[in-house]
Parts: structure tokens; C-alpha cells; sequence
């Protein structure tokens, strides 16, 4: 069975304030970006590689990639993850399986990889890895989440200041709900491995959604959950952390710096 990847990495760096795409933050002296191909291919799990990239800078990745000896198809990604995936997913060829990952998260163990492989060879449509969640989750209400994503657009959410300095967000008050109960609730990572065809169908169903992140859909397991594929989850691995702000690059540096820690 044939299995191709599609790396998302036309995203922008605005949270780690780069001013530039994403997936070209350097770690430990090279791109993210090249540390997730790496890993991908290093698993020996995958037949092909497409790498979506920010339409101005195609040739610009596809040059990084070439340099750093891994042979990729790169295409340009849209507006949006969900439509960047898309993307990949029309420049995917044919092939039984695809899996989709993240360029954010540069360090997925090359076991993460065979696990979610190994579970669509046994006919599973749909894989994830996944992490029990450790801290307390409370739903917020719904006109506070609602501010909360307005706030975020705004880079002002909770979690985003761009100093110690406080700012409106730190004296923002949010009202609790309910307590949620966290040993049914799990963490989803990349690569998110599913069916080719099944997965481009529920891209294809819900294609309205891509137009902008406040309606895209979170991940790619949550459209096949909306077009009726079963999900399951296998067990994920806390160095195949996303990166998003400074700090998780920080973390990130020091993991690739000791392959022992998690």
C-alpha cells in the first residue's frame, strides 16, 4: 500500500514573530520545515512527499529542500491550513494512504509515524495520535469564547502577550461553565493519517469552510468526523510538540539537543 505526505507550511509566523513564513524559523540552525521532511522520510513509511508553501515563496522551499537532500513536491497552499491541505491534496497523485503533517511540529519521533501507518494498513480510514490531556479543562461560555476569538485575531488573546508588560487581555475576565472530565479527553498531534480518497472527499464537502481560519475546520480529523469517517486515536509522543510562540521553540531546541528527554 502506498502512502504519500502532505506537510502544511504556508502558514505565517505571527505568534513567533518572525515576519516571515513559519516553517522557515530556524532550529538548531535549520528550518523547521527541513526538520519535519526529515523526520517524515526518516521513518520509512512514506513513498512521497508534497510540501505546501506560502505562494510567493515556492521556489524559495523547494530550494531549502533540494539543499538539504529531500526530494519533495512543493505546491503553493491557499488562505487558510484547511485549504492549503486541500491543496497538498489535489497534488497528491494516487496513492492508498496520505498522511498530513504539520512543518510546526519539526520533531515527530519516526515511531509516531509507522504507528499511524500501521493502523491504516489494518483498515482503520482515519488515524491520530494523540495525548491524554494532564491539565484541568473548563468550558468557558459561549459569548466569553466568543471574545476570546476576537481577542486572539487581535493577537491580545490569553497566552499571547508580546511582553511581560500587561496588557487589555491580562485584565480580562472569562466566566467557567463546567468542568470538563480530562480522562476522556485527548491532545491531537500530526501526522494525521487517513483513506486518500475518503479524506479528499470531506475536503471536497466542506470546501465552504476554507475561506478563513474562524470557520476552517481545527484539523483534518474533525472534517472526516463531519463527513462520517471513524477517527481513532493511537498513542502520540510529547516531542512532537507544535510550535507556536518562542517559548516552544525554546523547548524545542532543547529536545533536539537530548534525544532521551519524553
Amino acid at each position: 500500500m502506498s502512502v504519500v505526505a502532505i506537510i502544511a507550511a504556508a502558514g505565517q509566523g505571527t505568534r513567533l514573530g518572525t515576519g516571515g513564513p513559519k516553517a522557515l524559523v530556524d532550529l538548531a540552525g535549520e528550518p523547521l520545515l527541513v526538520h519535519a521532511a526529515r523526520a517524515i522520510r526518516g521513518s520509512g513509511a512514506v513513498d512521497s512527499i508534497v510540501v505546501t508553501a506560502p505562494s510567493a515563496h515556492v521556489r524559495l522551499f523547494d530550494g531549502i529542500l533540494t539543499a538539504a537532500g529531500i526530494q519533495a513536491a512543493v505546491v503553493a497552499g491557499g488562505i487558510t491550513r484547511q485549504a492549503s491541505v486541500a491543496a497538498g491534496l489535489n497534488a497528491a497523485g494516487t496513492a492508498d494512504h496520505v498522511l498530513i503533517h504539520d512543518a510546526a511540529r519539526p520533531l515527530v519521533p519516526s515511531q509516531i509515524v509507522r504507528r499511524v501507518v500501521s493502523a491504516l494498513r489494518r483498515g482503520h480510514p482515519a488515524v491520530v495520535p494523540a495525548l491524554p490531556v494532564t491539565d484541568t479543562i473548563k468550558r468557558i461560555t459561549a459569548s466569553d469564547a466568543q471574545a476570546a476569538v476576537a481577542a486572539a485575531e487581535a493577537a491580545e488573546g490569553f497566552g499571547e502577550p508580546a511582553s511581560l508588560r500587561d496588557g487589555p487581555s491580562d485584565f480580562r475576565v472569562e466566566r467557567v461553565e463546567t468542568t470538563l472530565n480530562r480522562s476522556a479527553l485527548r491532545a491531537m498531534q500530526t501526522p494525521q493519517g487517513f483513506a486518500l480518497e475518503a479524506i479528499r472527499r470531506a475536503h471536497s464537502a466542506f470546501a465552504d469552510r476554507a475561506a478563513s481560519e474562524l470557520n476552517a475546520a481545527p484539523d483534518d480529523a474533525a472534517l472526516a468526523e463531519a463527513a462520517g469517517i471513524p477517527v481513532v486515536l493511537v498513542r502520540g509522543s510529547e516531542r512532537a510538540m507544535k510550535i507556536t510562540r518562542p517559548f516552544d521553540l525554546r523547548i524545542a531546541e532543547l529536545l533536539l539537543a537530548d534525544p532521551a528527554l519524553c
